[in-house]
């Protein structure tokens, strides 16, 4: 049914395994979080309907549930299959004669939360579909549980930017489950239903695909509630993928565009203004500032991951993955804790002066007053953030495999349906420059490899075989040739320090070095100390546990990388990023 074909396209499942932070870290959070995740009290909601408080319960499932698909597909654990697919059968077993799955009771239908909350029940089994079996029970479920819906919202019923939360923003981001509804049945009145969402606008308060499109920033667009906005955009990529209609992709584009350059932090992270970090608010700017609420909602970093992802496989830009990057190894890998079996829902607040990293409670215990098994939206979205990883790290398109990150890993990136090249990535790379990629195949093959080059590394020296190739920062690298077996790909990036003055001119600075930025600890030495940075760092040969890579700067203070600072998620762990200077 998909009328685009996407420039760059996913691996097969299992293809890459990544040997560094990022999948160290998915290790973890699979044994340490998903596996101990009473799936059955997920479902209950579902099969009682007694969310009647206005709560999203409702959301759990379907978030936690795609965590551990994706999860599922990096690495192909067993354990993990047997359990999404008990999960799956259960929830499945909750859907009533009309075709509804819902947690709220039938005199709430469509209100608050409700259809935010079918909107991840339906993702939940799409990517089930996609991803591990594409069961006509599957498919029949879908299709009965959206013709429910279209009968409550829908044309000649309700409009559904009057339904739900943050101005319909919440309602209607169900338009990507809707699209990935019409793509597994085939059904057009699907794709007509999505139209009808799309020509809404997203929003009660005015279309925000269009707004975007004309240059609007994001923290005018709807109520600016970011996580729900950034997912109505990532519907409507998909209805570009079905339509080809190319002023979907440029509104899409321009919203990337918009969060990119005015509401991403230094860390990768994003959402501020209110006390947990949830709106669009000028964010790059107001960074610094002690009165910009609570900074960077997990779930945005990790709804911004997916939302760049789609760029990326789309449009091919680079530029998403030097997005993608600092986001992994900064603030999605900065949000959760050493073992991976916990998350921030906020994070450290402020970014300019002492602040500590604080786990995630049981939100709906802290809203209602009624415990619910400790989980927190953020704690079921942080794992498929670190499963993004392993998808995106390769790639490939008509003509070979795309590299986008550097971390060790091993890839078996298919050719042609019956060859594939091995691709296999060395070194200690985000925290050292230097990589090296070998290639392994049966014979001698012809086809184009890319390497992401990253903006920030101006000066990269690439050698293939010994052989010196030039490389230009912010694009993709073709190196387009016969390969053999055994050939090697040598990399050392510009780690240089970069020192970057704080937007607003306050006069604070932040330290990067490659993808990685550096921040005081309280574990280091005194932490909003002012600092004299230089021109470099050195790296220091001890160590501290939990904390991986110690730099000391020119003056003699010490620095870690942010997503080490402030690991205890204690009080009495705190971490700096906007550091004052000592004038020279």
């Amino acid at each position: 049914m998909t009328a685009y074909r996407d420039t760059f396209q996913f691996l097969p499942s299992g293809a890459v395994t990544l040997k560094g932070p990022l999948g160290t870290a998915l290790e973890k959070s699979i044994e340490n979080r998903l596996k101990k995740v009473n799936y059955a009290n997920l479902v209950r909601p579902f099969r009682l309907r007694d969310e009647n408080d206005n709560g999203w319960r409702c959301e759990f499932w379907g978030k936690v549930v795609r965590s551990a698909i994706r999860s599922w597909r990096c690495t192909r654990d067993p354990e993990l299959l047997r359990i999404i697919r008990e999960t799956v059968d259960d929830l499945c077993s909750t859907q009533t004669p009309d075709g509804c799955i819902s947690t709220y009771p039938e005199a709430l239908h469509t209100t608050h939360w409700d259809i935010w909350g079918r909107k991840y029940a339906m993702l939940g089994l799409a990517r089930y579909y996609h991803e591990i079996e594409p069961s006509e029970k599957i498919r029949e479920v879908l299709r009965r549980c959206l013709d429910h819906l279209i009968g409550e919202v829908g044309p000649g019923a309700r409009r559904i930017v009057d339904c739900g939360m943050h101005g319909g923003l919440a309602a209607s981001s169900i338009l990507g489950a809707v699209i990935q509804a019409a793509r597994i049945t085939g059904e057009k009145r699907f794709l007509d239903y999505a139209r009808w969402i799309v020509e809404q606008g997203g929003s009660a308060d005015g279309n925000i695909f269009t707004a975007a499109g004309n240059g609007t920033p994001p923290a005018r667009l709807g109520n600016g509630k970011a996580y729900e906005m950034t997912s109505c955009f990532e519907g409507l990529l998909e209805y570009y993928r079905e339509t080809g209609n190319p002023a979907f992709l440029e509104e899409a584009a321009a919203y990337y565009r918009g969060v990119r350059d005015r509401e991403i932090f230094i860390t990768g992270g994003g959402g501020l203004k209110d006390r947990v970090g949830e709106f669009w608010d000028e964010g790059t700017l107001r960074q610094t500032h002690a009165d910009a609420g609570g900074f960077g909602e997990t779930c945005i970093t990790v709804t911004w991951l997916r939302f760049c992802s789609l760029i990326l496989r789309i449009t091919g830009d680079s530029s998403a993955v030097d997005e993608m990057e600092r986001s992994f190894y900064n603030a999605l890998l900065g949000a959760a804790l050493p073992d991976a079996s916990c998350w921030a829902h906020v994070n450290p607040t402020p970014l300019a002066g002492a602040s500590c990293r604080k786990p995630a409670d049981d939100q709906i215990l802290h809203c209602f007053q009624k415990p619910f098994d400790g989980h927190d939206c953020c704690l079921a979205q942080g794992p498929e953030g670190l499963a993004t990883a392993p998808c995106t790290a390769i790639l490939r398109d008509e003509r070979g495999p795309v590299v986008n990150l550097y971390e060790a890993c091993e890839a078996a990136v298919p050719l042609t349906p019956d060859s594939y090249v091995k691709l296999s990535i060395t070194g200690n790379y985000p925290d050292d420059p230097e990589v090296s990629i070998t290639l392994a195949m049966d014979s001698e093959k012809t086809f184009a490899l890319r390497l992401r080059i990253p903006a920030w590394s101006r000066n990269t020296a690439v050698r293939v075989n010994g052989k010196p190739i030039q490389a230009r920062p912010g694009t993709y690298l073709t190196l387009e040739r016969t390969w053999k077996n055994g050939d090697r790909i040598d990399i050392a990036f510009d780690f240089s320090l970069r020192v970057l003055p704080a937007p607003d001119g306050c006069g604070r600075v932040a330290l990067m070095r490659g993808p990685i930025l550096l921040a005081q600890d309280s574990r280091l030495g005194e932490v909003d100390r002012a600092i004299r940075p230089g021109d470099s760092v050195i790296v220091e040969t001890t160590s501290v546990p939990d904390i991986r890579r110690i730099y000391r700067l020119a003056d003699g203070s010490l620095l870690c990388d942010y997503a080490s600072a402030g690991n205890r998620f204690s009080e009495d762990n705190t971490l700096c990023v906007w550091m004052k200077t000592i004038p020279r």
